[in-house]
């Protein structure tokens, strides 16, 4: 069978990045040499490493040797970073991490693609674990870690290949899904779309690569979503609208859980209780559902999975489940996220003292969403707001950006309890001083304020 890679000696640069490690291991798995650069050593590395690679912990050039078929890189590495420099002058051919991984994916016939501004990771998560647990033996890559994948890849040896379509550069167009899933679609990334019709407009070339006898797997309340899907030949649909395919009714929730009846075409498929909090995880639930049922698996071992499921690295991760002070770990970096996550926290937690600490995600995303930022904390009962983390290439001039310090004088004009925290070092120490059992501290955001979580958890977790 034709896989679409021919190389024999891949080098990748950037290889604790998720999609570049989980390319790594792709290849190695079909005996592809791999070695690699990353400056600091991680549990993503160290598993690539225990897959067969080579690994550098110094990007140097006398690496990029003739006898190298293909280098793979990563978006953070600048078109002057030596190696690739080096690889070019060679005349090596190099490619993103995206566009190796749709050529590995195209070895399968069943390619679940599945792309939207939030619930990629958890959705993605979820499918690969239903089709696992229905014995489909999928091979699966998240944009997360996963637990019951020790990692965000997991080696199947069926026709079945899930991926997480993410569409920042476009990456999802390097990927040729038989089922297509749009979670659903919200202003984001900007910095490289420019405009909100732009990035409709990528998300319509990615469901137009579905063949013929594609399925769009679709967010019935989403109304970009539906009116991509019109361009559509065969479109399954979810939610909670009266129309949807698969649809969630009767809800109820309660402390540390929420349950609803799933119906599929008029049939119902019995009660189903999830341990995440707000409607949003449900609706991650159904998009994995639908994809696993398009796909042709057996609905019989849902239940008892979705019931088990506890979600991915930094998606609701309760990091203390038995402490007084509960510690939630969050990635949620988009106004919607932050809102939709505090607000099922409020549901999940009922009596309980919600603290939202959240890293703004670079100063282009807090600028052309300050105004949604500004409301989105409404559910917290006190929000403290960190410098922005910086990420090179992706903010705005200066004197062109919006700060957390104002940010934070919006969210108070609201009459929202928010502080300013300067150092995301300070956070700990801060919240030491006001913490009190029974609180939930939410720390939300993309940069490296996750460190902060896994203090505290020491901290309060004991």
């Amino acid at each position: 069978m034709n896989t679409g890679i021919t190389e024999k000696k891949v080098y990748c640069i950037g290889l604790g990045g998720v999609g570049v490690s989980a390319v790594a291991k792709l290849l190695l798995a079909r005996g592809v040499q791999v070695s690699g650069s990353e400056p600091n050593m991680t549990a993503m590395i160290e598993s690539v490493v225990k897959s067969g690679a080579v690994y550098h912990a110094e990007e140097k050039v006398e690496d990029i040797t003739a006898d190298i078929d293909l280098v793979v890189t990563t978006d953070d590495r600048p078109k002057d970073h030596p190696q690739l420099l080096a690889a070019q002058h060679l005349g090596i051919p190099i490619e993103n991490f995206s566009k190796t991984l749709g050529r590995l994916m195209r070895e399968q016939a069943i390619r679940i693609c599945i792309a939207g501004t939030n619930g990629k990771s958890t959705t993605s998560a979820l499918a690969g674990i239903l089709l696992t647990e229905a014995e489909n033996d999928p091979t699966v890559f998240v944009g997360s870690r996963v637990i019951e994948f020790q990692g965000n890849l997991r080696l199947g040896k069926s026709n079945i290949f899930i991926a997480e379509a993410d569409e920042y550069h476009d990456h999802f167009l390097n990927y040729r899904p038989t089922i297509a899933v749009l979670t659903n679609i919200e202003d984001d990334h900007l910095d490289y779309f420019g405009t909100h019709e732009k990035m409709v407009e990528s998300f319509a070339k990615y469901i137009a690569l579905l063949p013929a006898d594609g399925t769009l797997v679709a967010n019935a309340d989403d109304e970009i979503v539906m009116q991509l899907a019109k361009s559509c030949g065969r479109v399954v649909t979810f939610g909670f609208s009266e129309n949807a395919d698969l649809r969630a009714t009767n809800m109820q929730q309660s402390s540390g859980e929420q349950s609803w009846e799933c119906v599929w075409k008029g049939k119902s498929l019995g009660r189903f209780t999830l341990h995440l909090p707000g409607e949003f995880n449900i609706m991650n639930t159904l998009a994995a559902m639908a994809a696993a049922l398009v796909s042709g698996a057996d609905t019989a071992t849902f239940q008892k999975t979705i019931a088990a499921f506890h979600g991915v690295w930094r998606r609701f991760q309760i990091l203390t489940p038995s402490a007084p002070i509960t510690i939630v770990s969050d990635y949620a970096h988009h106004p919607t996220a932050v809102r939709v996550t505090l607000e099922g926290a409020k549901s999940f937690y009922p009596g309980r003292r919600i603290i939202a600490v959240f890293q703004p995600h670079h100063r282009s995303r807090l600028t052309s969403l300050f105004d949604d930022f500004t409301t989105c904390f409404a559910a917290a009962d006190v929000a403290y707001i960190v410098e922005t983390y910086s990420v090179p290439g992706r903010d705005v001039p200066e004197a062109e950006s919006k700060t957390s310090q104002q940010l934070v004088a919006a969210i108070v004009s609201k009459n929202i309890n928010a502080t300013y925290i300067a150092n995301v070092n300070n956070v700990r120490q801060d919240l030491q001083k006001v913490l009190h059992p029974g609180d939930v501290v939410i720390i939300m955001g993309a940069g490296n304020i996750w460190h902060t979580a896994e203090q505290l958890a020491k901290t309060y977790g004991q």
